[in-house]
């Protein structure tokens, strides 16, 4: 009766799963609803995917259905999802294939019938995509580049020597294929490392535990083991604990799912290759929802790609930022958060207010816990320079981020060029003014070398429009409520401008609340300079002319990002440049 008890409620446990896998077949609406078709259920990075979809759907209004399957070698369960959403006429479908050939035909099947597909995480087979006649975008990462930067963290941590085992995903399916290819290339280039056997665990632990432990009984002393994904990781790590070897074996797997980085806390595993999942679901839910709409879709979209390994974990690292009530610093901040918690680092964040001294103490105060790395977006370039010299003194590596210091002994600094962002601003103002006219300059904190130099920038580039003159330049200290003072008073003198430039865009939008007040100023051409939220959609309302976009998010990650590259003993530029563009 027992076991009975237990067949009926195994029973009931598959038919609810089986009710999740397989589409419904009564549906009223398909006009613009887009399914989501995945690989494993029970595999995280495709729950990360799942979640990423459903964020950008949600925030969208876009209706979407997720369906997947439970093990990634059931390619014919895969195939029948995608039988059931085209017999329904969905409109589009978003697919991580499990096999890169065999889900080739049921795609041209879709195609033929109007259905929209989109590409995820796996691509399909290009001959066979090219033979079939279709032409279907592509999102993911790069599987090459991906094991490529496996190959080279393993060659560098085994100083160029060592005998290497690769656990393979399945066999024929493209992204095992090139993470393999990637990887073996990397780590036996240019070194004495020798690849002495190579097998398939398709993907799953239970596998991957298996073959690994017949491996390392074939191949003893062996120096490392890389694994196409990380299930597959966990089961080689389980064959290296049962035999001992944990301590003289370097593991690394590919998909920085948390139970790897559990691990890779405790040294146990020591890489894995993060590629972002959830911007996988997310991108390809946009692509789907463009293709709907009819507004032209790129044929592929490359995801990030990010080597997360031991050294990273348990890092502290200290960032000192100007002024956190700014939206660009507050956004430069979020894009440090993010990125220290991806690389296990605990990042402690101070604002100095836009107080040179402030910023000094703190600088000061950091150093008594001793992190290791400090951050710093000074306040001023001359003021920071004692806090600087001091880290070096007590050997703390310190990295600057946007603004740049006078002196001292810099690990790195990342920004973008205000130099060229000022140039961009004043060929676009030469642009709107069609050659002519006069223009305000609003200043930002004089001494700070972001205000130095998109001024210069400016300057030295309108310089070229003989039938432009700069009228008058006005500091602001990148504040919006002091922009709004200064305009008023520039109004209230009746001076005559046609357009006003500011260093940041606090000020611009500082301006315009001003112009706003006046009737008779709404044709004034404003430019402003960072692409925070409020200043983008005063674009897009047509409430101020352009911003120059400088990616302050972008630069709060790759502060961290060289961090991470420093605590695994890479080589590091002195400068890192963050890409510009206008917004219009």
């Amino acid at each position: 009766m027992r076991k009975l008890h237990g067949l009926v409620s195994l029973f009931f446990i598959f038919s609810c799963a089986a009710i999740s896998l397989i589409p419904s077949t009564v549906i009223a609406e398909n006009d613009h609803t887009i399914a989501l078709v995945m690989k494993a259920l029970t595999n995280p990075f495709f729950a990360k995917m799942e979640q990423g979809a459903k964020n950008f759907a949600k925030e969208n209004d876009i209706p979407l259905e997720v369906f997947g399957i439970i093990n990634e070698t059931d390619t014919s369960h895969q195939i029948s999802i995608m039988e059931s959403l085209i017999s329904r006429n969905i409109r589009a479908i978003v697919l991580a294939p499990s096999d890169s050939k065999k889900l080739v035909p049921v795609c041209k099947k879709a195609v033929e019938q109007g259905i929209f597909i989109i590409n995820i995480d796996n691509p399909l087979d290009d001959k066979l995509l090219a033979q079939a006649g279709l032409s279907i975008p592509f999102v993911g990462s790069n599987n090459y580049t991906g094991g490529t930067l496996i190959g080279q963290y393993v060659k560098q941590q085994l100083k160029g020597k060592g005998r290497v085992l690769v656990i393979e995903g399945i066999r024929g399916v493209e992204n095992a294929e090139l993470r393999k290819s990637g990887f073996v290339k990397a780590v036996t280039n240019n070194s004495s490392i020798g690849v002495v056997a190579s097998e398939s665990a398709n993907w799953k632990t239970e596998e991957a535990f298996s073959v690994t432990m017949k491996l390392l009984q074939k191949h003893p002393s062996i120096d490392a083991i890389f694994c196409a994904n990380d299930k597959m990781a966990l089961g080689t790590l389980q064959a290296v604990d049962m035999l001992d070897l944990n301590k003289n074996i370097l593991i690394a797997g590919y998909d920085n799912i948390d139970s790897v980085r559990n691990e890779i806390r405790h040294k146990k595993i020591h890489a894995t290759m993060e590629q972002h999942p959830e911007l996988m679901g997310a991108y390809g839910v946009m692509l789907a929802q463009k293709k709907i709409t009819g507004a032209p879709v790129s044929d592929k979209l490359t995801t990030p790609l990010d080597i997360i390994t031991y050294e990273t974990f348990g890092k502290t690292i200290a960032f000192s930022i100007s002024d956190m009530t700014n939206p660009f610093f507050l956004s430069m901040v979020g894009g440090a958060k993010k990125a220290a918690e991806l690389y296990g680092v605990e990042l402690m964040v101070n604002s100095a207010e836009n107080s040179d001294s402030k910023q000094l103490m703190d600088l000061v105060d950091f150093q008594k816990s001793h992190p290791d790395i400090i951050i710093l977006n000074p306040t001023n370039a001359e003021s920071v320079v004692p806090g600087i010299e001091m880290a070096v003194t007590n050997k703390i590596p310190v990295i600057t981020v946007d603004r740049k210091s006078a002196g001292g002994k810099i690990l790195c600094h990342v920004a973008s060029d205000n130099i060229q962002g000022g140039r961009m601003a004043a060929e676009l103002v030469a642009d709107l003014l069609k050659d002519k006219g006069s223009i305000i300059e609003i200043e930002g904190i004089p001494g700070t070398s972001a205000a130095h130099d998109r001024g210069y920038g400016f300057s030295d580039e309108i310089k070229r429009f003989k039938d432009i003159k700069v009228i008058d330049r006005k500091v602001a200290n990148f504040d919006r409520k002091q922009a709004k003072q200064v305009m008023t008073k520039i109004l209230y003198d009746n001076v005559s401008f046609d357009a006003v430039f500011a260093h940041n865009d606090n000020m611009i939008l500082g301006v315009m609340d001003a112009l706003s007040e006046v009737q008779s100023s709404s044709n004034k051409i404003l430019v402003g300079f960072d692409a925070i939220k409020d200043a983008v959609q005063a674009v897009k309302t047509k409430k101020i002319s352009a911003t120059i976009a400088q990616h302050p998010q972008e630069m709060g990650r790759m502060a961290l990002e060289i961090a991470a590259k420093h605590f695994r003993g890479e080589e590091i530029p002195s400068n890192i440049p963050v890409k510009l563009s206008v917004i219009k």
